[in-house]
């Protein structure tokens, strides 16, 4: 064995120390020796989503890693089959119904961008296969997965804050002590990550004092931000809000600055990976957002999960690199409660799902476990970028 090798194993067997338990199935009587959990993920690993969909994916497999390398779920290997939708709706879809029809698969994952979730969910629905949601936070993701209901949707979940929390916890941590007065809202209006984000600023905005001065609006594939930039500069605001997705939040930054903008930027889940932080660099320093995960938090199991990603990544874990890492703890711990038969997999599925509700483990998101309408409930940590790819902790807000 490598050194290096040696060392990830090492690292690993920490971790599961650091948990206080064993791999999820270590303690099981219900034998699934000799079988394979099958699993899907729909990542953007390019396009838009691409700035996120990667650490999702290096989180998933540590997690995977971990678990069977520690003798798996009952004993059962996890395969994980991760597909990239390049930050496409429509492709997103096609790689959704593809894995989904391969037949074998108990469960999904994803995918990463919420106007990707607006095909996928729906289908995983009709399919009646369970889908954890490892990043999307846009609004109506749970419980009525995208589209109008009477019912809520049974089969989708997520483990990804969504920004109706994360939001207006973040406008309140800096209303609180600044006072600022007036804000420009910058949102990208053919995203509906970026056009939900939008709605909550408007809608959260006056109840912290804030008036919200004016909605500068623009497309997800515009070049050159100075005239939309001018456009909110010009109104000399306290505040600049931006709600969008991929490298576009950096691009706003650095050109507000540039044109003489020394306010504050204040936005949400497009902020939160040490991509977009490094993109924006000085320009970004004190940029300001709501976080599911803060790398310093001291959850039980954080630690050994920091350490166990930078052996064998050579790099800091960020929030999506959590969360994809918690999905698989999640899937991997129903899984073994489930008593699942690998030979009548559409009874399997609902068998996962209805293990899903009763999740309650430790992860590097705390404990985590399922609101009646299969979202979360945990801390959210005000994070401001360091002008150096990372971030620093402001407050954490624990959840109501």
């Amino acid at each position: 064995m490598r050194t290096g090798a040696r060392a990830i194993v090492v690292v690993l067997a920490l971790a599961l120390s650091a948990c206080g338990a064993s791999a999820p199935g270590a303690s099981s009587s219900n034998s699934y020796q000799g079988k394979t959990i099958h699993l899907g993920a729909i990542l953007s690993l390019t396009g838009a989503g691409g700035v996120y969909g990667p650490s999702s994916q290096k989180g998933m497999q540590l997690a995977v890693d971990k678990i069977n390398g520690s003798g798996g779920v009952n004993g059962a290997q996890i395969a994980l089959d991760v597909k990239d939708d390049n930050s496409d709706k429509a492709q997103s879809a096609q790689v959704a119904q593809t894995l989904i029809q391969q037949g074998q698969l108990l469960g999904l994952l994803g995918p990463t961008l919420s106007n990707s979730a607006v095909a996928v969910h729906p289908l995983a629905e009709s399919f009646k296969i369970p889908i954890l949601a490892v990043s999307t936070t846009g609004i109506h993701i749970v419980p009525d997965c995208n589209y109008p209901k009477t019912d809520p949707c049974k089969y989708v979940f997520r483990d990804s804050l969504g920004e109706e929390s994360a939001i207006p916890a973040n406008i309140k941590t800096y209303a609180d002590t600044a006072h600022p007065k007036t804000g420009v809202l910058m949102v990208a209006n053919d995203d509906k990550f970026s056009s939900d984000g939008g709605k909550i600023v408007q809608n959260t905005v006056s109840q912290n004092g804030i008036q919200l001065l004016d909605t500068v609006q623009f497309s997800k594939t515009t070049a050159d931000f100075a005239t939309p930039v001018t456009k909110a500069v010009q109104k000399k605001p306290d505040v600049i809000f931006i709600t969008s997705l991929g490298g576009i939040p950096a691009k706003i930054m650095i050109e507000a600055r540039k044109q003489g903008f020394t306010g504050q930027f204040l936005g949400g889940n497009g902020f939160n990976t040490a991509v977009v932080s490094k993109q924006a660099g000085a320009d970004g320093k004190g940029a300001q957002s709501g976080s599911a995960w803060y790398i310093n938090n001291t959850f039980a199991s954080n630690s050994g999960f920091v350490q166990a990603y930078r052996a064998k990544n050579s790099g800091d874990p960020d929030q999506f690199a959590a969360q994809g890492y918690a999905a698989i703890l999640i899937l991997a711990d129903a899984a073994k409660r489930a008593n699942l038969t690998f030979s009548d997999i559409p009874g399997d599925r609902t068998k996962l799902r209805d293990a899903m509700e009763s999740v309650n483990i430790d992860t590097p998101l705390g404990r985590f476990q399922f609101t009646s309408n299969h979202d979360v409930k945990q801390t959210i940590w005000i994070i401001q970028m360091d002008g150096n790819g990372g971030f620093t902790l402001v407050k954490s807000v624990t959840p109501s």
